[in-house]
């Protein structure tokens, strides 16, 4: 049986010469039954036209890189971090493909803010001067370490139980979502009152899923980050290839 290829798109730094991506998004989704592969960052329709008969999902990787504030209408806040206009560009014509073939997205911490912001959402540019709270989102040791709880909402894509859960996650954040995109519905929320989660409302008809947190950094040692994986694409469908 074949498995799902699942497009994740890699980073680059203003100034930087080569890409980058943390090897835990590809660990991660070998693991739960995909088959990663990596996207340059090259927004051309050409290059897409190419690819993307052969994608069956995608997962947007989050990035030490802030999406420009002029795609939702501000100003860049003074604690804004650096942007990447190659980034959005080629992240708003993965989204516009996903989006009108209904192609399964996973977005994680930036691929998350993104997803948000594609759907007509807002985000605060900086917690801790536009939001004060005693979590520390943006936590040095968050690769391995758990931050916050998380609430759950119950029967939603991350808890099929009736009754919500709490569970912890780490966090790696600076920016969060202000106003939640269109379609879009919350089903996780950290202790201080900010949306950690959504899917789509409409999820039988298109598999939209967001996390703020990072589940790839502990997928091998936390079971609730290894099944957000293995959920999400094992509801991925492989195509019929040559």
């Amino acid at each position: 049986m074949p498995k799902p290829l699942i497009g994740i798109q890699v980073q680059r730094l203003p100034e930087q010469f080569y890409y980058r991506i943390s090897c835990k998004y590809p660990e991660a989704i070998y693991a739960a039954g995909g088959i990663p592969v990596l996207l340059p960052l090259i927004a051309e329709p050409d290059y897409l036209d190419h690819l993307w008969p052969l994608l069956d999902g995608l997962v947007l990787s989050g990035c030490q890189t802030d999406l420009d504030p002029r795609r939702y209408g501000e100003a860049p806040h003074p604690k804004l971090g650096p942007v990447s206009e190659e980034r959005d560009r080629f992240d708003w014509l993965l989204l516009e493909r996903a989006h009108a073939d209904k192609l399964p997205v996973f977005g994680i911490c930036r691929g998350f803010q993104t997803l948000n912001v594609f759907r007509g959402g807002t985000l605060i540019q900086d917690l801790p001067s536009q939001r004060p709270s005693p979590i520390a989102h943006a936590r040095d040791d968050a690769p391995t370490a758990f931050v916050h709880e998380v609430r759950l909402a119950p029967h939603s894509v991350l808890n099929d139980a009736a009754a919500e859960l709490r569970v912890p996650v780490n966090s790696s954040h600076h920016q969060a979502l202000r106003e939640l995109g269109r379609g879009l519905v919350p089903i996780a929320w950290s202790e201080d009152g900010l949306i950690e989660g959504f899917q789509n409302e409409n999820w039988d008809e298109h598999r939209v899923l967001g996390v703020q947190w990072h589940p790839e950094r502990l997928w091998q040692s936390d079971a609730f980050s290894r099944r957000l994986f293995h959920d999400f694409i094992a509801g991925v469908p492989a195509r019929t290839r040559r």
